[in-house]
């Protein structure tokens, strides 16, 4: 048994090291078994993931980075998606990965999941010509791996400024490394090699890049870099290459380093499968900020933006996640202004009922709007230790006529307690290949995803949204 006490793991004779045992859970998956549920919710993280990046591919972003990649030149072997350009299956999933994350609206399954597995899949599979079936298996790997880390540790993470490291990027590894495993079809030790490489190689993922001024890298830390390590490490096993399987656990483990207290059983718990368990995102930001967004947006619909107009808005949130997204100046970058909690509810309060992806982009036109610059300098981020997950969230102000106005809540849209329907999940699809697909042939796409276990080879996931 192994047990998380203060963060310190105790291990006896028969203790399983946990990478060893995820390399057994990957390698034994047998997608009959696996419940509809979960097979269903994985095909939705594909469609939702291949919309976000088909989206990031019409940006200054994609150009600069598709140049440098096209640049080393190798072969020709999968596509970026929403462009007529192929790489080489490491090039391209790192590519994708990286779109797919611009405009922050992949899915929060476990962190950012599907940003890092989806795209190494797409890339192998299109490859090699694999089934849907065989995509379907790697993808719920990939996801089920990154989600049992994150679940060992999820409420217990030290703080951003204690420990400067954004974590995701290392679960994503894995879940790519997983994936590209599953679809390699590796027995259960190559599987665990491949998972220890991919520990070991995972980059920081530094937080100061993700929630200040990144850079135009910035997308590279939860979805390309894993993507393409994920790949990487799995070629490296294949071929012998061992890694350290304690690197989660470890007394020097990653577990240990980014988490007050961890419990390794929920990594290998049988009988759950967390991608039947979707948190996706409905809003173009940093998902900490959705349950305030949402909150000031509910507060609108009742009372009018006029609620808004004078005296202080005080929006409380988990001490955890203050730090990360709440800021004493306005946003510098399209980057800082998807981080930027006064910024995005601001917009929220005049009007908006989903932030865009214009909302960053354009942010600069927005911050000359006297009423945001107004809002932003009223509103004040306090801190509720009562509050244990960035889904809750309260507010409270004063409004024009003297009244007290209160509200609180701990289930934004996206959430598991109010989740994105089916139709809900299509239709961001729809909107964001809008400018790849007309509606009817956006459709046919979603709907041929979402049976893509019948489907004998997969390179029309790519190839259908490419652009001559």
């Amino acid at each position: 048994m192994l047990t998380a006490v203060n963060g310190r793991t105790s291990t006896d004779s028969q203790a399983v090291e946990l990478l060893t045992g995820l390399g057994e859970f990957v390698a034994s998956i047998d997608l009959d078994a696996v419940p509809e549920p979960a097979r269903h919710q994985a095909t939705l993280c594909i469609l939702d993931t291949i919309g976000c990046i088909v989206l990031g591919a019409d940006t200054p972003e994609a150009e600069t980075m598709l140049a440098a990649e096209q640049a080393r030149g190798g072969k020709a072997e999968a596509t970026v998606l929403g462009t007529s350009v192929r790489l080489p299956i490491e090039a391209a999933a790192r590519v994708n990965g990286y779109l797919g994350d611009i405009f922050e609206l992949n899915d929060l399954l476990a962190g950012h999941p599907s940003i890092g597995t989806v795209p190494a899949a797409l890339a192998i599979a299109e490859a090699q010509g694999s089934s849907g079936a065989q995509v379907l298996k790697a993808v719920i790997a990939g996801l089920e791996t990154t989600s049992r880390t994150y679940a060992a540790f999820r409420g217990q993470e030290r703080p951003y400024p204690e420990i400067g490291n954004g974590f995701v990027g290392f679960m994503n590894t894995l879940g790519a490394a997983a994936t590209a495993a599953s679809l390699l079809g590796f027995d259960a030790r190559q599987t665990a090699d491949a998972l220890a490489i991919a520990g070991a190689l995972a980059g920081w993922c530094p937080a100061e890049v993700l929630f200040r001024d990144g850079g135009t890298i910035k997308p590279m830390l939860f979805g390309g870099w894993p993507a393409s390590v994920g790949i990487q490490s799995a070629r490296y096993a294949r071929h012998g290459v061992t890694g350290p399987r304690r690197v989660l656990e470890g007394d020097f483990g990653f577990l240990r380093a980014i988490a007050y207290r961890f419990d390794p059983k929920v990594v290998l718990a049988p009988g759950r499968w967390f991608v039947a368990e979707p948190r996706r995102k409905l809003h173009a930001c940093c998902g900490y900020m959705h349950a305030a967004i949402d909150l000031v947006i509910t507060v609108r619909r009742k009372h009018g933006k006029e609620i808004f107009s004078q005296g202080q808005i005080n929006i409380a949130m988990t001490p955890r996640v203050i730090a990360a997204v709440s800021k004493d100046s306005p946003p510098r970058t399209a980057n800082e202004a998807r981080f930027h909690l006064e910024y995005c509810v601001a917009i929220a309060a005049m009007g908006a009922d989903v932030i865009l992806p214009e909302h960053s982009t354009e942010y600069a036109e927005r911050l000359r709007d006297p009423e945001i610059q107004s809002f932003m300098r009223r509103a004040r981020i306090t801190s509720e230790p009562g509050f244990k997950h960035y889904y809750e969230c309260a507010i409270e102000l004063n409004s024009p006529d003297g009244r007290v106005i209160r509200a609180s809540g701990s289930a934004p849209k996206g959430s598991p307690a109010n989740p994105l329907t089916d139709d809900e999940v299509v239709a961001k699809f729809l909107r964001l290949t809008s400018r790849k697909l007309d509606p009817v042939a956006g459709s046919a796409y979603a709907r041929r995803v979402q049976s893509l276990e019948g489907e004998a080879d997969c390179r029309w996931l790519a190839t259908a949204l490419t652009c001559q």
